[in-house]
């Protein structure tokens, strides 16, 4: 992954758990921010290395940190670096998830070894939302889900989000459904 997501995770562990828990736990991993540059990637074992260090020392279950995760960085995203591509979104929640896959491959010209995942969309009769995620990576369902949760925030859509389905040897993705209230 690249390096703005690792030094996205201190974000996450300072707005939801405080400024002192991230100090002890950049403690405990060395002082790693200033080495990360937001361009660049690194292995995906190193950013796992910072999650897994975070929702230890926080004592929080693997699946709501990267749950919360996924929110902020939508919320961080959408008033900062990526702020132009979502103000390009009309339509609300269906509309920006269904262009996930052209924002990636925008982004996949200035970062040529991003690997993006896939998202499929469909709108149902019922109004729900129904999407197909797929990805290079394992466990990072929980992820998506707060993603998913933030985009529906972020575009005033309250919303229920479900696993319907996870990937497994005979199905290569998951699926989600968005639910609105």
């Amino acid at each position: 992954m690249y390096g703005m997501i690792n030094k996205f995770i201190s974000t996450t562990v300072i707005n939801r758990y405080g400024q002192s828990a991230w100090d002890e736990i950049k403690t405990s991993l060395g002082d790693y921010e200033s080495t990360f540059l937001e361009v660049q990637p690194y292995s995906d074992e190193v950013t796992f290395g910072i999650v897994g260090a975070s929702v230890e020392h926080l004592n929080v279950d693997l699946a709501v940190f990267l749950r919360q995760m996924g929110e902020d960085w939508v919320k961080e995203t959408s008033q900062g670096s990526y702020k132009e591509m979502y103000s390009l979104v009309s339509g609300g929640a269906f509309e920006f998830i269904s262009n996930l896959n052209n924002m990636h491959q925008v982004i996949s010209a200035q970062l040529e070894e991003l690997v993006p995942p896939s998202f499929l969309c469909e709108k149902n009769d019922d109004g729900s939302i129904t999407i197909h995620y797929h990805s290079s990576r394992d466990g990072l369902e929980p992820f998506v889900e707060g993603l998913l949760m933030g985009v529906c925030e972020h575009f005033n859509q309250p919303a229920i989000i479900s696993t319907v389905k996870l990937r497994d040897e005979n199905n290569p993705f998951s699926t989600f459904r968005i639910d609105f209230k």
